[in-house]
């Protein structure tokens, strides 16, 4: 097994953590991070380098925690973990097939993930307190606006974007959709008592409605000049929505 290096065919960096679970990190993990700021790249490039690279450790940080989560939580149900893929919209925990566990079970594997970005974000924010100084008011120009140049302001302005990146993700994944990790939860949770069929039917509902939504927020940083993606797509809530029953289930598993 590669233990640490640069898999060719798949395009992606490869270490091994404990347990021997290989973790893939895509080199496109790296546009999220870079999207933000190239606006700044024409202006201040390596200021634009300096922010590009915090807000990629930062983004690896949250992520592999996020999916390291969800392995440990897997695994205190007896369920091992093939590998896990960091890749451009976000990562997968790919468990071993046969793995068995109730719904509720499946619920807290999906939610440990969210979770662990709860208590980063709070980590962040006291910090930022402790360390930094109060908040203050977003300035005008961005949420990923540069910090002005004092010694003092890079330290303030990783702790936020650190913040600000873990609320981000605990909050999206929480939504019921697909492929994230409320969808997974939302099913799990409903299909108790509605039947699996229907819970994937109700879940995949939810993500077309906030798969339209999303442009909302989408448009509008594209205007100011922010280029984001934020998920649910429309087109796995759609297929989960009309094929419900149909054919085989959009397979769950916590992203």
């Amino acid at each position: 097994m590669q233990r640490f290096g640069w898999d060719r065919k798949n395009d992606a960096f490869v270490f091994t953590m404990t347990g021997n679970i290989p973790v893939h990190v895509s080199w496109t993990f790296a546009v999220p991070a870079a999207l933000p700021f190239l606006h700044e790249w024409s202006r201040r490039p390596q200021a634009a380098l300096t922010h590009t690279l915090i807000l990629a450790a930062l983004l690896f940080l949250s992520v592999f925690l996020h999916e390291l989560a969800h392995v440990w939580a897997a695994r205190r149900r007896g369920i091992g973990t093939q590998r896990t893929d960091l890749y451009l919209f976000g990562g997968i925990a790919w468990f071993k097939p046969g793995a068995a566990a109730s719904p509720y079970g499946w619920a807290w594997i999906a939610f440990a993930g969210p979770l662990v970005n709860i208590v980063l974000a709070a980590s962040f924010a006291a910090a930022y307190y402790l360390f930094a100084r109060p908040l203050l008011p977003v300035d005008p120009d961005g949420l990923f606006s540069s910090p002005p140049p004092r010694p003092d302001t890079l330290l303030e302005w990783t702790l936020w974007l650190g913040a600000l990146v873990n609320a981000v993700l605990a909050v999206l994944n929480l939504l019921p959709a697909y492929p994230l990790d409320g969808g997974a939860i939302a099913r799990h949770l409903l299909a108790p008592r509605f039947g699996p069929d229907t819970a994937t039917r109700i879940v995949g509902f939810c993500g077309v409605v906030l798969s339209i939504l999303r442009f909302a927020v989408i448009v509008p940083a594209a205007t100011a000049g922010i280029l984001l993606w934020i998920p649910p797509s429309f087109r796995p809530n759609w297929q989960a929505f009309r094929t419900a029953g149909k054919k085989k289930p959009v397979p769950q598993r916590p992203a």
